[in-house]
């Protein structure tokens, strides 16, 4: 702006001299007076505005990149300062009482006080969203909900939860239930919008929770390592073969075969919204599927002490009339994040990327990341 105002004033400046040289009546007088007046407004008054305006401006104009980070933040990604993962470092090293001396009454219990603390420390307000409401299946008649996790035992649970809403007789055996029509015959409260206010208020809710790693690293053994022949989405050449277009220069596979651990954790824990394959529900975070800090769950219970917590929750439903004992996985896949084969395939930076990215699940499940 400032050579603008020079160009201004040297304009008006020269207008003057001319006027000066040839005044000779009071009307000529009068019109230079006039645009020396002109002058002095220009200069001191209008370009000063136009400076500040363009400086206004300037100071709100963002890169393409953060007006996408921002709108990331509308859509309810969590995004984490480096004061929030600081209490996070702090608080996944807290010990609470030894798991193992509390029955799943008083775990749940001392799990729902560190929920809410996380929620309320990291200021976690995410909105429920339509996609949420697609993992909630629901029974009117017994007033329950049920947040199925994938890679957490849901497939067990919505075998039983045909049995008991009267989708398959009483005497089934669960574990004869296909997985496909399983996946696909429970419905779910993004079909009963009329419904939706009254049950997250009334009804008993429930979910169950996993160790991040170990969940990602079912769901890698799962989808990108092995083959799964009943699927009707093909995870190698949907994913895979995106993943390795993205981070190799050469050998990677039009097919998606042979995707590596290291890689797939630098894909899913890219900061951001992410894309529709990082946000796929078998990697995609718990809180951004369940959202434990905007629904109020009655009990979650934990994958590690699943046979345990979840015949307390069959007996809590009263539903141990149907479902005698909880049906075993008839695909199980052992993940264990110490498992050499994988975890020592990550760098620092790759694991603390991964950290950041399911920093909500880590802090309020009590999980430690060392």
């Amino acid at each position: 702006m400032v050579p603008l105002a020079i160009r201004v004033f040297n304009y008006f400046l020269r207008c003057d001299r001319m006027c000066i040289s040839w005044s000779r009546g009071w009307r000529q007088v009068t019109v230079c007076a006039s645009l020396g007046f002109a002058l002095f407004v220009v200069v001191h008054l209008i370009v000063p505005r136009w400076q500040d305006e363009l400086e206004f401006s300037r100071s709100y104009w963002h890169p393409p990149s953060q007006a996408l980070e921002r709108e990331d933040q509308r859509q309810g990604t969590l995004h984490w300062e480096k004061s929030d993962l600081e209490k996070a470092l702090k608080e996944s090293i807290k010990t609470d009482e030894p798991a193992e001396s509390l029955g799943p009454k008083e775990r749940n219990e001392n799990l729902q006080r560190r929920l809410q603390e996380t929620c309320k420390t990291l200021n976690i307000t995410l909105p429920i969203k339509p996609y949420m409401l697609s993992h909630l299946h629901f029974d009117h008649t017994r007033k329950l909900l049920y947040c199925y996790v994938p890679k957490v035992a849901c497939t067990s649970w919505k075998r039983v939860w045909m049995k008991i809403i009267g989708k398959v007789s009483p005497d089934k055996d669960l574990s004869t239930i296909g997985r496909y029509t399983v996946h696909t015959s429970v419905p779910n409260l993004a079909s009963q919008k009329a419904m939706v206010d009254e049950a997250l208020a009334t009804y008993k809710k429930f979910l169950f929770v996993r160790h991040p790693f170990d969940r990602v690293l079912s769901a890698f053994k799962d989808k990108l390592e092995s083959t799964d022949k009943t699927s009707v989405y093909d995870f190698h050449k949907e994913i895979g073969a995106k993943i390795q277009k993205k981070y190799r220069t050469e050998g990677a596979s039009p097919e998606g075969h042979n995707t590596t651990f290291s890689e797939f954790i630098r894909f899913i824990s890219e900061p951001g919204h992410g894309t529709f394959e990082q946000r796929n529900e078998h990697w995609l975070s718990i809180h951004e599927m369940c959202n434990p800090c905007a629904i109020k769950y009655d009990f979650v219970g934990k994958y590690e002490n699943l046979k345990e917590d979840a015949n307390y929750v069959l007996d809590w439903m009263g539903v141990k009339d149907l479902v005698k004992a909880f049906p075993a996985s008839d695909r199980p896949f052992f993940a264990r994040r110490y498992d050499p084969k994988y975890f020592s395939q990550l760098s620092h930076s790759d694991k603390m990327a991964f950290f950041t990215k399911y920093l909500a699940d880590f802090v309020a499940f009590s999980y430690d990341f060392v």
